[in-house]
């Protein structure tokens, strides 16, 4: 059971299969396991050549539905996702409430499709209170807990700077030393921290899944010794042979030194910020039985370094550089929204009362000339004066009775073009975490799209954000 019909070996689900360090994985994996990748990008899907170790399935990780059925059938399951990539042409939101919904959905369906064991790559944490943290550190804080929140079993495996070939640190690292030949050392640059190799991350990984001992523990990973961001980057130039004039900063210099790293770098702005004001902490890895299991065959900084460049010190691409270009095309011929928004959970609502609410506060809000009416089978509709409809929204099967979760799909309404898969939106609640979300998911505007972004994009927003107030307002008013 749980096992590849053809090979006998265990079927594992990866969520983030095509990026630097699931690639690395199915590569170093394959003698162990069978791979069913999951994948949001069509062209992956469609390109990537069958071998024996991985099917690809098209799979939308925001869709509880459709994560459910990629995941039966595997044993395992491998939790690489970060939302920092684009995923729609137009994303309203903070990675980390995108962080938070991928993340339960994922562990949502691995519940029912009856995984075993998920192993989730996390990062070192340093050893302040979580309120200190960065945002990045937060968010992953956050995931490992919500991963946990659900019976199956989670391993948690947390890195500092992963060497590689394509590795996103790593590369950045690589592109400012070839770049520059002046170096601006802020503040952060002098904080500790601890880089890897992403064969030994890939050793990691198979240890965990292969001796029971390490099921459902959290270990940092070991690897070259700790050093600072400067002391890296002079590293990393000595390698290169090359020399820059430094010059060292008694502050953080955030704005500009994201933009920096961004463009020198050759990494997306919304990855490099949050990256970036990670190393504000000294990030060193604590001693544990699982590093202690990897420590003989450890990669060497050296040599780690040599695998990851070619021989003229150029960084190793990114596997998903192939086809990055041609997903951000289709991303924006969709022309698909997805607005996901955080807010004040009420104490002791239900989803359902949340639906509830969010429609009776619209009416009061818009003083009927926009109105909100729930029928008796559970639609809500959004009519602007009473008369034209603008939006329907009809409940998903998925959802039905669910106290943690409202779901509809955008089903009609002057203001919504017939596409399939139909948009969806959902009200899903975290208890533990004090909060809900609010989330559009693949809405496609009939206006156009130059128009829509200036004027319902930004309405919806603000209303959304106003409905957040109005919740925060109601809490405070049941705590006095």
């Amino acid at each position: 059971m749980n096992q590849d019909k053809d090979t006998g070996l265990p079927l594992v689900a990866v969520a983030g299969g095509s990026g630097f360090v699931g690639t690395h994985l199915r590569k170093k994996l394959a003698t162990g396991f069978r791979f069913r990748a999951l994948t949001r990008s069509s062209t992956i899907a469609q390109e990537s050549p069958d071998n024996l170790s991985t099917e690809w399935v098209n799979c939308d990780l925001y869709s509880l539905p459709k994560v459910t059925e990629a995941l039966k059938g595997c044993k395992y399951g491998i939790y690489l996702v970060h939302s920092m990539a684009p995923s729609s042409r137009l994303r309203q939101g903070h990675f980390k409430d995108l962080d938070l919904l991928l993340a339960d959905n994922f562990i949502r369906a691995a519940e029912e499709a009856g995984l075993e064991h998920v192993i989730y790559l996390s990062g070192i944490m340093p050893n302040e209170s979580e309120k200190q943290l960065s945002s990045h550190l937060k968010s992953r804080l956050e995931v490992e807990s919500v991963l946990r929140s659900r019976s199956v079993k989670v391993t948690v495996l947390r890195a500092g700077i992963i060497f590689g070939p394509g590795g996103s640190s790593f590369s950045i690292l690589i592109n400012l030393v070839r770049r520059l030949p002046i170096m601006i050392f802020p503040a952060w640059t002098h904080s500790m921290t601890q880089s890897i190799d992403i064969n030994d991350v890939c050793r990691a990984f198979r240890l965990c899944f292969e001796s029971s001992i390490y099921k459902g523990g959290t270990f940092d990973l070991s690897g070259h010794k700790p050093m600072s961001y400067k002391q890296l980057v002079k590293r990393v130039a000595q390698k290169l042979g090359r020399s820059f004039l430094s010059i060292s900063i008694p502050f953080n210099f955030f704005f500009f030194a994201k933009h920096w790293l961004s463009i020198l770098g050759g990494v997306p702005l919304a990855l490099a910020e949050p990256l970036q004001k990670s190393l504000i902490h000294d990030l060193r890895s604590e001693p544990n039985a699982l590093s202690e299991a990897l420590k003989d065959g450890l990669t060497s900084f050296d040599r780690s370094f040599d695998l990851s460049v070619y021989g003229d010190g150029s960084p190793k691409p990114n596997p998903r550089s192939k086809t990055q270009k041609k997903d951000t095309k289709e991303l924006q011929k969709q022309c698909r929204v997805r607005s996901v928004q955080r807010m004040p959970l009420p104490l002791g609502w239900n989803s359902q009362q949340v639906a509830r609410e969010y429609s009776e506060w619209l009416t009061r809000k818009f003083v009927r000339v926009i109105s909100a009416k729930i029928n008796d089978d559970g639609r809500i509709s959004f009519y602007l004066i009473g008369r034209l409809l603008l939006l329907e929204l009809t409940p998903t099967p998925y959802s039905v009775s669910n106290l943690k979760r409202s779901a509809f799909y955008i089903s009609d309404g002057c203001l919504m073009k017939k596409v399939e898969p139909q948009g969806r939106f959902e009200f899903r609640l975290f208890p533990e975490n004090n909060c809900l979300i609010a989330a559009i998911h693949g809405y496609a505007p009939i206006l156009p799209w130059w128009i829509y972004s200036c004027t319902q994009a930004i309405l919806h927003l603000s209303v959304m954000q106003s409905f957040s107030r109005h919740l925060r307002r109601h809490n405070t008013t049941l705590m006095q």
